[in-house]
């Protein structure tokens, strides 16, 4: 049997099993489900070029029909994809070969909420936003506050391990997590323990999220929740350099001072962000947030950390930059936007983490690499008290489209070779995926080794989003896109 022919008796099983209704293969939805979102895929797509198209798209509403749709692409060597809201930018969702994207979206209850144990329980497709709403109803929050707040599912932050701007506070999603259902590679579903601690081996949950669907699709999750804070407190404070700024961040995370958000900008950040946040005219902004469901320990906490913040030489600005950092906390991606539409302009992000004794040598040595090839700026969020994450972004320009992502390129090869060099690691959020696989080797060692026999092992016929984190190229054999511009 050809390929072809596989794979439309595989729709038609899926038609079967789902519903015509909730299961398309047409072009135009091959082409929005199959694309990069961001660049460089997004000058491939202007020229009309997209490497590989998905076969299907199907809505499964159930663990038992993602089960099922998963037995019958093993039986005949289709891949699957998973797809959450498309808000990627590391190539985590495009098909590294032909295959069947399942889209989670319709699967999309908070099933319980637990007062008593400060629980949700919710399934993958749930909107992050949504989330939050229905919690925030009860009382409660998650915590968890991506850049991709209003595009992201919760499927997407396990799958990716993702971190959000008050995880200082609170965690990253990986911390949150309780337990998790899936089902692996051969059709089986998967419940671990609902229990907050053990010592039963190898954490099963620990070992899934993060791995890009590559291991096992997640369909729902039991998550920590925490009372709403009844205060909120935020302040800017200005500081000469980004070294003196980092040790500010430091001595907080360091003496039990710890905030909810603690972010500062470099200087190119801070003038970038002038205007908007009502920044220093020279320096470092740096934004610091307090947050409590006892409004008493908010203020206690605030008040030690602004004196330690002012003995440590910070400028207080008042609450003024903390509050308009919340409100333009969102507009990054959007404003990105703006410049992806522009032919000759790439713009990019690279999130990484450091230990605090080389997170300023990291930061001059990439923003140095950096400014060969264009004009770059960081900003440093997600302290904990061993270290903190760098989010750097930068541009580059160029008439010629192949040029532009040769620019783009080496900008990514210099970044991830000075991380290895000096002990960081390649990535902090959103994940590995594709775009970070050729660096995973280098960072994990033996651990991706051990990965590689675990995904043999569990997917032995490589359905699972392969292509992803490095893993075995073995599997269902890549085609042809079948979207060429026809001139």
């Amino acid at each position: 049997m050809t390929e072809e022919n596989k794979i439309a008796q595989v729709i038609e099983l899926l038609v079967n099993l789902l519903g015509r209704e909730r299961v398309v293969s047409d072009h135009a939805s091959m082409v929005i489900y199959s694309r990069e979102i961001f660049m460089p895929g997004s000058i491939g797509l202007s020229q009309g070029k997209i490497q590989n198209l998905a076969s299907a798209v199907c809505y499964p509403e159930t663990v038992d029909e993602v089960s099922k749709i998963i037995s019958r692409a093993r039986a005949n060597r289709i891949p699957v994809i998973v797809f959450g809201a498309g808000s990627g930018v590391l190539v985590g969702t495009a098909p590294s070969h032909n295959g069947i994207i399942i889209d989670l979206k319709r699967m999309k209850k908070i099933r319980a909420i637990n007062r008593t144990n400060h629980t949700v329980e919710v399934e993958s497709g749930v909107m992050c936003e949504d989330l939050e709403r229905a919690l925030n109803q009860e009382g409660f929050t998650l915590g968890h506050f991506p850049g991709s707040f209003y595009h992201s599912t919760v499927g997407a932050w396990l799958s990716t391990s993702s971190a959000g701007q008050l995880s200082a506070k609170y965690g990253r999603i990986k911390d949150m997590v309780i337990s998790l259902e899936g089902t692996l590679a051969d059709g089986s579903i998967f419940r671990t323990r609902r229990t907050p601690r053990s010592a039963t081996g190898p954490d099963i949950d620990q070992i899934l999220l993060g791995s890009d669907a590559t291991l096992a699709i997640i369909t729902s999750a039991v998550l920590n929740i925490f009372p709403l804070p009844e205060k909120k407190i935020y302040r800017g404070f200005g500081f000469a350099d980004v070294k003196s700024g980092l040790d500010a961040m430091r001595e907080l995370m360091q003496k039990e001072l710890t905030p909810a958000v603690l972010t500062l900008f470099d200087p190119a950040g801070t003038k970038f962000n002038q205007e908007k946040l009502s920044g220093p005219s020279s320096g470092c902004l740096l934004v610091v947030g307090y947050e409590a469901a006892n409004s008493e320990l908010s203020e206690l906490r605030a008040r030690l950390g602004f004196e330690r913040l002012k003995q440590m030489g910070g400028t207080d600005l008042g609450e003024e930059p903390g509050l308009k950092w919340l409100e333009h906390r969102y507009s990054l991606p959007f404003n990105q936007s703006k410049a992806v539409s522009q032919s000759d302009t790439l713009v990019d992000t690279i999130e990484v983490s450091v230990i605090w004794k080389d997170a300023f040598a990291l930061y001059e040595k990439v923003v140095n690499e950096i400014s060969k090839f264009g004009m770059a700026m960081a900003h440093f969020s997600h302290a904990c008290r061993e270290g903190v994450y760098i989010y750097f972004s930068f541009a580059v320009s160029d008439s010629d489209p192949e040029k532009l992502k040769e620019k783009q390129q080496k900008v990514w090869e210099s970044t991830m070779e000075s991380c290895l060099t000096i002990g960081a690691s390649v990535s902090n959020y959103p994940g590995i995926s594709l775009r970070r696989a050729q660096w995973l080797k280098q960072e994990l060692g033996v651990g991706h080794e051990l990965l590689q026999k675990l995904k043999k092992e569990i997917d032995p016929d490589n359905i699972l989003n392969p292509g992803k984190l490095e893993l075995s190229q073995e599997g269902a054999p890549a085609r042809p896109s079948k979207m060429e511009k026809k001139e």
